[in-house]
């Protein structure tokens, strides 16, 4: 075909499965064009990582959050670390990034409920619309009210070589600011609709 990029578009198993099947069939050692061939899963997370297991080393993709992010790069990241001892206290392993993505959605949905003064679905989304909130661990995020759409920093990341721990997969290789990654809410074309306060 020619390619020289195979982009594993999925997530969870289905990727778990694909990723260790291109890297048997030798992709990841390949040529194509004259040049290494490139897998990317646009999507990681450590558990796809540790499915995946020796299939994951130099292999790039993206990540929201990642446990060593405060240490990596900086108090830009606040909120990393505390998060990260706290869970590690109880649990005995860094956090993952879902379990980042549970603690910072929790501490969103109390703040905004509180903000708008109700329970009622419409009033709280109302409240996330355009908000701005820093110091959860991925620096400063704003919840776009235009199309509700989060935007914040985007990590870089491979897999590594030769990981100290099952929890020590990813390595982050670069960080896109979250200007980078912001694009005109009119892009896809529709409206959002009105709220539905359901029951």
């Amino acid at each position: 075909s020619g390619a020289d990029v195979l982009v594993l578009n999925h997530y969870g198993g289905n990727m778990v499965n694909s990723l260790t099947s291109a890297v048997q069939f030798g992709l990841r050692a390949a040529e194509a064009n004259g040049k290494q061939f490139q897998i990317v899963v646009p999507l990681y997370s450590r558990l796809m990582a540790q499915g995946a297991g020796k299939n994951v080393a130099g292999i790039y993709g993206t990540t929201g959050w990642h446990w060593s992010l405060e240490n990596v790069a900086g108090s830009r990241y606040s909120g990393t670390n505390a998060f990260v001892q706290s869970f590690g206290a109880k649990y005995g392993f860094p956090p993952s990034q879902a379990a980042h993505t549970v603690y910072c959605q929790t501490l969103l949905y109390a703040d905004a409920r509180e903000r708008a003064g109700t329970f009622n679905p419409c009033g709280v989304g109302e409240a996330l619309e355009d908000f701005e909130f820093d110091g959860l661990g991925s620096g400063p995020t704003l919840y776009r009210g235009a199309d509700h759409q989060c935007f914040k920093d985007a990590l870089v990341v491979k897999g590594k070589e030769n990981p100290e721990s099952e929890f020590d997969l990813l390595e982050i290789v670069d960080i896109t600011p979250r200007e980078a990654l912001v694009y005109d809410p009119a892009i896809f074309g529709g409206e959002l609709g009105s709220c539905n306060p359901g029951a």
